[in-house]
């Protein structure tokens, strides 16, 4: 039986078509296995090559484990590091104060000396360092201060009369004496009354806020400026500290107390001090040593509380005036009116030698 070309194409074509999509489905089920086979390299790795298995483990602690032990490193000693330099610390040595010391006599602790003889005293020289602008002087010798410009730390006002300003021992002279002082000569005393090396030693206040402070530790006074409560307290340890001077567990308390207002973290160090220097613990007779030359008063103190008035006339030389005001409890107090212009020195109308 003969098929002709259209019958022929008629049965062919189809046949083919099947074919063909027959071979296409095949042919994408055969790319097909590889996907799946590609996703399970993880589990195939370890049973077709054992051998590789200890290999894969040992290039992955080493890429990995340095970033693993590098930060725990870092992190452990970031903060060790400023731990040490985070803020300052500030020391002072804590005794009892003794309630059989020998008593202070202002006196003892000569002050506004001119150690340096240039003619101007200690107050002075504190006027002039402190003024922040040129001071004037009184006349050509260039011995008293006549104006200036000064702030008051304790207070926040400023002046520029010197008599409206008082030079404070920045640690008061009756209450070194307390703290350790009363032991010292009349030399060392004298050098402590008119001490210029660190700057806040002596310092111009307002002549009211300084007699309201008179010996007063920060435990009982403090500057109504609670912006100078960090500085003062600073500057209160360090001299005590500087000198060897004690300070009692309340006024340690209270220094602090003001540290605590500084801006940059500050701490107190406490030190246990041994005493000898507030306890009059050597025997009887070294202290009574240095008390014998004060006992006297009347031929070494030329002032009498008791004693009549006495003005500018009464004395024959400039030293005597100065020494009687001194003694009476100048410049700070001048009850005889010895200083009538208020620059810390009596009778100016007398010649100084």
């Amino acid at each position: 039986m003969r098929v002709n070309s259209q019958e022929y194409r008629n049965i062919v074509t189809p046949i083919l078509t099947m074919v063909v999509m027959l071979l296409f489905v095949f042919g994408c089920g055969a790319t097909e296995p590889p996907l799946p086979s590609a996703s399970v390299p993880v589990p195939s790795v370890p049973t077709t090559s054992p051998s590789a298995t200890p290999a894969a483990p040992a290039e992955s602690p080493t890429s990995v484990s340095p970033a693993a032990t590098v930060p725990p490193t870092s992190a452990a000693s970031t903060p060790a590091v400023p731990a040490p330099s985070d803020g300052r610390t500030i020391t002072v040595s804590i005794a009892p104060v003794s309630r059989d010391l020998p008593d202070y006599d202002r006196d003892d602790w000569r002050h506004w000396n001119d150690d340096d003889r240039d003619c101007q005293d200690a107050r002075q020289e504190t006027l002039i360092a402190e003024s922040r602008s040129a001071v004037s002087y009184r006349n050509a010798d260039r011995c008293r201060v006549e104006s200036g410009e000064w702030f008051g730390v304790y207070t926040g006002e400023s002046f520029t009369d010197p008599g409206d300003l008082d030079v404070d021992h920045m640690v008061p002279l009756a209450n070194a004496h307390d703290s350790g002082g009363w032991a010292w000569s009349r030399e060392r005393k004298a050098d402590y009354a008119n001490a210029l090396l660190y700057d806040n030693h002596l310092i111009a206040v307002k002549a009211s806020a300084n007699r309201q402070k008179g010996r007063k530790g920060p435990e009982e006074w403090r500057p109504s400026r609670r912006e100078y409560w960090c500085q003062y307290a600073i500057d209160w340890a360090t001299i005590k500290q500087n000198w060897g001077l004690t300070a009692t567990q309340r006024e340690a308390d209270a220094l602090g107390e003001m540290l605590a207002t500084c801006d940059e973290p500050t701490s107190l160090v406490i030190e246990s001090g041994t005493g000898a220097a507030t306890s009059p613990s050597a025997p009887p007779a070294s202290t009574a040593t240095p008390i014998p030359p004060s006992a006297p008063s009347s031929s070494e103190l030329p002032y009498d509380p008791d004693g009549p008035d006495r003005n500018c006339g009464d004395f024959d030389t400039w030293d005597d005036a100065q020494a009687f005001f001194l003694a009476a409890g100048g410049p700070n107090d001048d009850p005889h009116r010895l200083d009538g212009d208020g620059d810390g020195v009596a009778c100016n109308s007398l010649r100084r030698n």
